[in-house]
């Protein structure tokens, strides 16, 4: 028995979460309450295991990278940490203080236990989507704590009102009811608005069946290629591009401008807003205050091939290697707990779309209320069966990088009037020389911490 427990002292774990940014000039979180489910579930662990104290930190979600890499060299980093999703190879390069990764895959350190510390052992219960996204060569490397995918929004009066009936499925329905709205005489200026942001690009690359990276997108081997100017990459950027040739498509002239799409949609300079299901129940305060009905739809597919979940957003809780056995058992134990039934299930009342099965059954259940608008349709994309490696999602370093290397590509057609081709040629070569780099730190001997520590989502 560890001496802790024989001095009456708890066993700490540190668990660090990946926090809401704040919105900026103020201190208000842009997110507020998204860590709340894992502090509840880290006073009922405590609670049932009083030998341990799990000990929760909330550090900015584009921070805590950095934040654990410094730790590690002052000798003290967190039993574990929250990475967000497009961190998850940063996470996976994280070396410890010997040169050895941070991190053990979750599923690793678990083995082939039922229980730990009479916790039963819950990842064979996370939804199929969710445990592929989070998993490396079939491998679960972290454990999911949050998940979240894109959805289409509408003005339900506008829509009457242009005679649209049903909510687009498709690009094609979409820039026909952006025209049907633009013939309106009193009509919005636009039709539509969505963030210039890294993740509606990953999502409609795989939603037509291509790769943004090599490897199976990193899922069977590590990215060493970039393609940013794919087939597929250029199909959407071009019909982007006409979208806002037509004045069909708003852009708010901001990257990474949620809010800005969202405050649009309220203004009901638009009719539809595509974004993230996290932010529903701040779009049906939106749609109360402007006065109209919020409608909820999938996100319009590039044609009539079958619905892919694509790839999700939101945390993981990533395990530090070579912990003592009781901290690493403790570690295990909560994040099962945290995932258990009663857990899994209070967390769809938060952000989260349902991390297991049994949040999913109680999610569509007849009897169940979606707790906030978006919720049920996000929910049916989540658990799409047309799902492949590939499809889980890009898996690659500097994804953050990469990410804004793109994003400022289709500023430039937008804005400036690049010509797309020409323009994504350019930012793939700009794309691979950063994750040249980024490998060169990982494929080191001996490996090192890549430098491209700060993240967004």
């Amino acid at each position: 028995m560890p001496d802790s427990i024989q001095a009456g002292l708890p066993i700490i774990i540190e668990a660090w979460l990946g926090d809401s940014a704040k919105i900026e000039g103020t201190d208000e979180d842009m997110l507020p309450g998204t860590g709340n489910p894992i502090v509840d579930a880290a006073h009922s662990f405590n609670v049932a295991h009083p030998e341990y104290e799990v000990r929760i930190r909330k550090i900015d979600y584009r921070e805590l990278p950095k934040a654990v890499a410094e730790a590690v060299a002052q000798g003290n980093p967190p039993a574990l940490a929250e990475y967000v999703y497009t961190a998850t190879q940063v996470a996976l390069d994280t070396r410890a203080r010997a040169g050895g990764p941070l991190f053990v895959p979750v599923e690793r350190a678990v083995r082939d236990r039922t229980e730990i510390l009479g916790e039963p052992v819950i990842l064979d219960d996370i939804v199929a989507s969710a445990r592929e996204y989070w998993s490396r060569g079939g491998e679960l490397v972290s454990v999911p704590t949050t998940v979240t995918c894109n959805v289409l929004f509408a003005n339900r009066a506008i829509l009457e009102r242009a005679g649209i009936d049903r909510m687009p499925a498709t690009w094609q329905d979409l820039e026909a009811a952006c025209a049907a709205v633009a013939a309106l005489p009193d009509g919005p200026a636009h039709g539509v608005t969505w963030p210039n942001y890294g993740w509606l690009f990953h999502r409609e690359v795989v939603g037509q069946g291509g790769l943004f990276c090599n490897g199976d997108n990193g899922r069977a081997g590590r990215a060493t290629r970039v393609f940013l100017d794919s087939p597929e990459m250029l199909a959407y950027v071009q019909w982007w591009k006409h979208m806002h040739d037509r004045a069909y498509y708003h852009y708010t002239g901001e990257v990474n401008d949620y809010f800005g799409a969202m405050v649009a949609f309220g203004r009901q300079d638009v009719a539809f807003a595509v974004t993230s299901s996290a932010v529903g129940q701040e779009m049906l305060d939106i749609a109360t205050a402007a006065g109209f009905e919020l409608l909820a739809g999938h996100l319009p597919r590039s044609g009539a091939e079958p619905y892919s979940s694509g790839p999700l957003g939101g945390q993981s809780f990533f395990l530090t290697a070579g912990l003592p056995t009781a901290v690493e058992d403790g570690a295990l134990a909560f994040l099962q707990h945290q995932l258990n039934p009663q857990h899994a299930i209070a967390r769809m009342h938060s952000r989260s779309l349902p991390l297991t099965q049994p949040a999913h059954e109680q999610a569509t259940a007849e009897q169940w209320t979606e707790p906030f608008p978006g919720y049920l349709v996000a929910t049916e994309q989540l658990a799409s069966p047309n799902r492949t490696p590939a499809a889980a999602g890009p898996l690659l370093g500097n994804l953050n990088g990469i990410n804004g290397i793109m994003i400022a590509a289709m500023d430039d057609v937008l804005k400036r009037g690049a010509e797309p081709a020409a323009r994504f040629r350019e930012a793939s070569r700009a794309a691979q020389a950063l994750l040249d780099r980024y490998n060169a730190s990982a494929l080191a001997y001996p490996p090192v911490t890549p430098e491209a520590l700060t993240v967004t989502a």
